[in-house]
């Protein structure tokens, strides 16, 4: 039989949404001129060896805007017009004082990102390079051997994560900015990590299971999650309307060499990724399109918001240049949109009174057949090769979540083709994906130590101990069925090997379900056509259309659940 921890507290979001109706724009555009005014900068490491320098700085050289910094004993100056001489191993640049607005906001001791206001300073363009002595620096040319670089950082945008005081703003505030820009949107359980004094929005566990049947094993990745005095901390909240219960939250840990990284596949495998390489050619709909969002880790997506007229789901297809290598992974920074959030909400809302009744004939369901009204509505991202010219499923990738984007890998092994380039084709319905990033990585796989660390310490909003809930996967579930219950869990933090780096992964199991009061008769005919294979896609473009060419966007927003 199985047993649960619920976690309860009342829930005051329905009396919040009908409060805060009059002042909604007021908020949103308060909340918007904050969010683009303020971002969070991280800091990424990269090798500094001789012998590799030059591939590692034309990495990061491709990134737009880039702004370069050179520390050394005695002063700072920025690097303009540089050049790399592979021969000589060495820099040269035209040397210039550096702008007032990248003096800004500096990085603190012991942290690996920072807060910024983005009307003032660029701090996700730069680039700065560490040397050990002194550097002679005349008006015209400035010049630096490679050997002297001792570090190299580049800080980046901390894409789509928000930070949270431990001290000072509320999981509750978090919550209630949510509800108002996202519309009550529908979702998982959220992830925070502790890092230093904050904790940081990470993720969702198990996006998408929201039934019993659908209940799944899902590996989120946590990137930059840094012990905390040998622990490494993080909470998982509830700040929605459902009822969410996690069976298992166990971190997996890989070491690997500095210069590479990894990610956990679908199936839990590692997945080494040394070398990835963009696509030479995009193409959408058999038409060419744009390459540049696959380039770079930007947020400048492809949201497969085209699609030919007989066709019921919209597709995007990769070329990449082939190896020979029998060993292939594809490598994605993807997430659903908040658009599907939103769609999919519209969907239930057609059930009305009639709602409830429908979810309890869903859960006796078998899995099969949920999965393949899922797959035939083209919510996955299908991933295809070609190979001896027909396309070849290789897998369906299941939801993430709209939240934040996620970095992804499909391993695509032992493909029958000679051709000299690799066709790669990804498929969703209208709009329910962004695909930030593309690339394909064609090394082998190296052996590598793997930690499974269970929690040794799990602590819900009421002070009590819950972790034997969470360390096995044996339908003892932890539920939390209230938008403020959190629960803070703690794990032992490996040591790692001079010369390696830890990525930590989050293993997780569960699912949940919402919670909705519909109201109104449910139109049973028009629900039976989304029986029809794609008709969620059609339904989607149709909807898209409805609110783009709409007047009463106020409507829109509050007669959404």
């Amino acid at each position: 039989m199985k047993r649960e921890q619920r976690l309860t507290s009342p829930s005051a979001l329905q009396l919040l949404r009908k409060k805060l109706k009059p002042f909604t724009y007021f908020i949103v555009a308060a909340f918007l001129n904050l969010t683009i005014g303020c971002s969070y900068y991280k800091v990424r490491s990269l090798p500094a060896k001789e012998d590799n320098f030059s591939s590692a700085y034309k990495y990061t050289s491709e990134k737009p805007k880039k702004y370069v910094i050179l520390h050394f004993e005695g002063g700072e100056v920025n690097l303009d017009k540089i050049v790399l001489d592979d021969v000589k191993k060495e820099i040269t640049a035209v040397p210039n004082g550096i702008d007032n607005s990248h003096l800004l906001y500096p990085l603190k001791k012991g942290k690996t990102s920072a807060r910024f206001d983005r009307s003032k300073s660029k701090k996700h363009y730069e680039i700065h390079f560490y040397a050990d002595k002194k550097i002679d620096v005349t008006p015209d040319v400035i010049t630096i051997p490679f050997s002297d670089i001792s570090k190299v950082e580049v800080y980046e945008l901390n894409h789509g994560r928000i930070a949270l005081s431990a001290t000072g703003i509320t999981l509750a505030s978090l919550a209630l900015v949510f509800i108002l820009i996202l519309l009550l949107k529908s979702s998982c359980p959220y992830v925070y990590i502790k890092n230093g004094d904050s904790y940081v929005f990470t993720g969702e566990l198990y996006p998408g299971a929201i039934l019993p049947s659908l209940e799944r094993t899902d590996y989120l990745l946590l990137p930059e999650f840094n012990p905390d005095n040998g622990e490494y901390v993080l909470k998982i909240t509830n700040e929605l309307l459902e009822v969410q219960y996690t069976d298992l939250a166990e971190l997996i840990t890989i070491e690997h060499p500095e210069n590479s990284a990894v990610l956990l596949d679908q199936k839990g495998a590692i997945q080494c990724i040394s070398n990835p390489v963009t696509p030479q050619e995009v193409s959408s709909n058999n038409t060419p399109s744009d390459l540049k969002p696959a380039l770079l880790k930007d947020d400048h997506s492809y949201l497969f918001d085209k699609k030919l007229p007989e066709s019921k789901s919209n597709e995007m297809v990769f070329n990449f240049k082939n190896t020979g290598s029998t060993q292939k992974k594809l490598v994605l920074r993807a997430k659903n949109s908040l658009w599907f959030d939103y769609l999919y909400g519209k969907f239930n809302e057609q059930f009305g009174s009639y709602y409830n009744t429908f979810q309890k004939q869903q859960r006796k369901m078998t899995s099969d057949k949920v999965i393949k009204w899922r797959d035939e509505q083209h919510i996955p991202l299908s991933v295809y090769v070609k190979s001896n010219e027909k396309w070849k499923l290789v897998e369906k990738i299941n939801p993430t979540g709209p939240m934040a984007f996620r970095d992804l890998v499909v391993p695509i092994n032992n493909i029958a083709t000679d051709s000299e380039t690799i066709e790669i084709k990804l498929e969703t319905g209208f709009m329910f994906w962004e695909v930030d990033y593309v690339a394909l990585d064609q090394t082998d796989n190296p052996k590598l130590n793997v930690s499974v660390i269970k929690p040794n310490s799990a602590i819900d909003e009421n002070g009590k101990e819950v972790t034997n809930l969470l360390t096995s996967e044996d339908k003892k579930y932890l539920v939390q069925p209230n938008p403020d219950n959190a629960v803070t869990v703690r794990y032992n933090a490996p040591t790692t090997q001079k010369g390696m780096k830890q990525t930590v992964y989050l293993k997780n199991k569960g699912y949940y379900e919402y919670i909705r009061n519909y109201t109104g008769n449910p139109d049973f005919s028009k629900l039976k056509t989304f029986r029809n294979p794609g008709r969620l896609s059609d339904y989607s473009e149709e909807e898209f259309l409805r609110i783009t060419t709409s007047k009463n966007l106020n409507e829109i927003v509050f007669n959404h659940e």
